[in-house]
């Protein structure tokens, strides 16, 4: 059995983050724990167990000096968990809070591990740049969108010049749109569209 820990997309460790709070003796015997689980099977039902009534989250159980430590987590194939919260418990049974927050970290681990190293990027930077996360997709379909209209009108074999003279424009209007759409009309999109002898098409999606 391997033990791994869950990181956020901006590389941040809830479980590292959990032990760091601890004593010294504590952690130790958290670690005793997590050693145990990776070297013996049958594993104990008294250091991992299934909660039920979840998203297939997994708890590990430690007890020392009369204080109750969890850490949550799930099982990402037959020899690997994940572990992505940890906490110390004071009531009988395991807060829905915590699990709730287990199971969206275990969402959110399974979402990006489907993503390729671009979109893992894109994500990380939204997550630390609040001002990129607002402008980059409709920037990136406005800069799309210019590509496609520079594309269309090289294959109708024009030119920016023949463009601006049928929409009785300048070249550099031409140049601006294709350089990057943003922020044009689209009753200007639809006068560059038709001097393709094409038109747009708009769809709710």
């Amino acid at each position: 059995m391997r033990v791994e820990f869950y990181k956020t997309i901006t590389n941040k460790c809830p479980i590292e983050d959990f032990l760091d709070s601890l004593t010294d003796k504590q952690v130790e015997k958290v670690l005793w724990v997590l050693r145990l689980i990776t070297e013996i099977n049958p594993i104990p039902t008294t250091y991992l167990k299934k909660l039920v009534n979840t998203d297939d989250i997994w708890e590990v159980r430690v007890q020392f000096s009369g204080n109750n430590f969890r850490l949550l987590g799930f099982f990402d194939d037959d020899n690997l968990i994940i572990l992505n919260h940890g906490f110390q418990k004071k009531t009988q049974k395991t807060p829905q809070k915590d699990i709730k927050l287990a199971e969206k970290r275990k969402l959110d681990y399974q979402n990006r591990k489907i993503m390729n190293d671009l979109d893992r990027y894109i994500n990380k930077r939204k997550a630390i740049s609040p001002d990129f996360a607002k402008s980059f997709e409709t920037g990136y379909e406005a800069f799309k969108f210019g590509v496609l209209l520079k594309e269309a009108r090289q294959q109708a074999g024009l030119t920016q010049t023949d463009i601006a003279e049928r929409m009785k424009t300048q070249k550099s209007a031409i140049s601006r749109i294709e350089n990057h759409a943003n922020d044009v009309k689209l009753s200007t999109l639809e006068s560059f569209a038709k001097a393709l002898g094409k038109r747009i098409e708009i769809r709710l999606v």
